[in-house]
């Protein structure tokens, strides 16, 4: 008798397993259009900014407006997180400033002109302004400050989010 039980549940469960899920083929049909929304051919290419987390820079996409160039990635830098992207931990420690960052792509680099002393910035700072305009154009920058007149120091971004000079092939 015990074993009358366990026969039933064995009985039961080869019966459904024959039976299957209850869903039949029902072959190729038409969906209709690709959903929309989000950037398409139309609204252009994405902005690539930096910003600052506990575990050290992370890029952020935001849609280019225009232009979509260096300078436009620039300015979106030095207007800091959105509210969203603060209440994801995102920071900047870029300083305000009443001077002009300046950043065009010329002979095929970027130009990044700064209205502080790169000494003077935060070590982070320093990479979200090299990595957000090396993501808007050619990974070497040539970084022009005050009182430097046309000398400039190469830099790229390398894959960590760390701004390092040009010539450097290794991870920071």
């Amino acid at each position: 008798m015990p074993r009358t039980p366990a026969r039933l549940a064995a009985v039961v469960a080869a019966a459904a397993l024959a039976a299957g899920c209850g869903i039949t083929g029902t072959g190729v049909r038409p969906a209709g259009e690709p959903v929309q929304g989000g950037l398409t051919g139309k609204s252009g290419q994405l902005l690539r900014v930096y910003f600052v987390t506990t575990e050290g820079t992370w890029p952020v996409s935001r849609p280019a407006g225009s232009g979509g160039g260096v300078q436009e990635a620039m300015d979106a830098l030095l207007a800091g997180p959105t509210a969203d992207e603060r209440a994801r931990g995102l920071a900047s420690q870029v300083p305000a400033t009443n001077g002009q960052v300046r950043a065009r792509t010329s002979g095929g680099r970027v130009e990044l002109r700064l209205p502080w002393l790169v000494r003077d910035l935060p070590h982070l700072a320093v990479s979200q302004l090299v990595c957000t305009a090396a993501a808007g154009g050619d990974p070497v920058v040539e970084v022009y400050e005050p009182g430097m007149g046309d000398r400039s120091w190469e830099v790229r971004c390398d894959e960590n989010g760390t701004a390092v000079p040009a010539g450097e092939r290794g991870t920071s």
